[in-house]
């Protein structure tokens, strides 16, 4: 079966786990190139130019720079290219990394961008977009050691590829994709995609009759994407959407009741490790910030309860002032990705209860490690990965019920587990997705 994806994102990692632990053997295709994919997976943008993903990530001081120039890193989350004093770049980093090199963005003497260099997961600059004087992007090349070279305009959509002996037009990155797809021979008689804007363009574009098998991961607004509600009304691709979740399904069923597209419901497979080991009254929380509103009143609430909280950074003496109040308080400050996964491993529950960003997707991480994840409403990070509770009242309680018992605990874990829908096994994919 063919998968094409758009990217290589955090959604579609799941489900192409969910398809290997239910033995349906797909071939992705990817139809852009962010710097990764998985093994055997296909992308226009790699094969025609040849890109080689066999190295390691680039790290900020490798960035190959003008001579004399020198790469300095600040307290900013990016490192600055400088020639006697003079700002050339930037150097960004790849989310959840150490300094591992995303993207470089070079300026012009009077301060204004010129052009990005897009580096991948194996240390190769593999494409370089290119910015007009407001600092908008106009025209990205692709390069890589292969004879070919692709460039996108993004004013017309056009797509060029060209070689010493060939030139070849394609009005838009939907025609590219499609056009790959016959030169790779790749059977197209039943389709899975996970998006509504390029996999669905170019199965429109294939599709002689409805073959695809769209799954939705996405919340979903008050009202329903266009696209999707053209294929509901009159499918000219979709056969069957599958939601990972039932409320989903269930309200698109009561607003097109007629439909001629299959609406079912699915879960991910795989997604919680089994356990062992850990403390039954340990909570662990990872924050950018000392602002955790909640940790004082449970703190006091739970004296036989440790509650680790760790940082990327030093903390403040906020943080350390309550450490020394309360005995059950454990700090990390300027906490490695080891000691990070160590606390994720000991501890019970998860508390998002800190009022920063979300850092390292570490609730989604405690959501599949099998943590109870227990959230408050204004600073909720993942609202599908966690049991969320309105007030810091509601939080104490909850977690006094998680503690009760292991049985408890288990209750816990089933409903936050199900609060999208019923648990999916194997057999449920291969029903629904294998051949007839």
């Amino acid at each position: 079966m063919l998968a094409l994806f758009d990217t290589y994102d955090l959604a579609t990692r799941e489900l192409l786990r969910s398809l290997e632990t239910a033995g349906i053997a797909v071939t992705p295709v990817f139809v852009r190139y962010d710097g990764d994919l998985p093994d055997g997976a296909l992308c226009p943008f790699v094969t025609y130019t040849g890109i080689e993903r066999k190295g390691e990530p680039l790290f900020f001081d490798e960035v190959p720079v003008p001579p004399w120039c020198e790469i300095r890193q600040g307290r900013e989350p990016f490192a600055q290219i400088l020639s006697d004093g003079d700002l050339l770049g930037r150097i960004h980093y790849e989310p959840s990394s150490f300094r591992q090199v995303e993207r470089v963005d070079w300026l012009l003497p009077d301060g204004r961008p010129s052009h990005a260099d897009h580096y991948d997961r194996s240390g190769n600059r593999y494409a370089t977009t290119y910015l007009d004087d407001a600092g908008a992007a106009y025209q990205t090349v692709y390069r890589g050691p292969g004879e070919r070279e692709i460039e996108v305009d993004h004013v017309s959509r056009v797509v060029t590829m060209r070689s010493a002996h060939e030139l070849l037009t394609f009005e838009s990155l939907t025609d590219f994709v499609s056009s790959f797809i016959d030169d790779q021979q790749l059977p197209d008689d039943r389709v899975l995609i996970s998006s509504l804007s390029y996999p669905l363009f170019v199965m429109r574009k294939r599709a002689a009759a409805p073959c695809v098998t769209l799954f939705w991961q996405e919340p979903l607004r008050a009202d329903l994407p266009g696209n999707m509600v053209t294929e509901l009304e009159q499918p000219r691709a979709l056969e069957r959407i599958v939601f990972l979740d039932e409320r989903q399904r269930r309200r698109v069923a009561e607003q097109h009741p007629g439909t001629p597209v299959d609406l079912a419901y699915l879960s991910h497979l795989g997604q919680f490790e089994e356990r062992a080991g850990y403390d039954p009254r340990r909570a662990f929380t990872l924050t950018n910030t000392d602002q955790l509103p909640a940790l004082e009143g449970l703190l006091a609430a739970f004296p036989d309860v440790t509650f680790a909280v760790a940082a990327l950074t030093q903390m403040s003496e906020l943080l350390h002032g309550l450490a020394r109040r309360f005995p059950n308080l454990a700090l990390f400050p300027s906490a490695t990705h080891a000691q990070i996964r160590e606390e994720l491993d000991k501890a019970s529950v998860y508390l998002d209860i800190n009022a920063g960003v979300h850092v390292l997707d570490v609730v989604q991480a405690a959501y599949h490690l099998d943590l109870v994840v227990l959230a408050v409403t204004p600073y909720v990070k993942a609202p599908d990965c966690a049991t969320v509770l309105a007030t810091a009242e509601h939080l104490t309680a909850a977690l006094a019920a998680v503690l009760a018992s292991p049985e408890d605990r288990a209750r816990a874990l089933d409903a936050l587990h199900t609060q999208r829908g019923p648990l999916s096994g194997p057999d449920d994919y291969r029903r629904l997705l294998a051949p007839p």
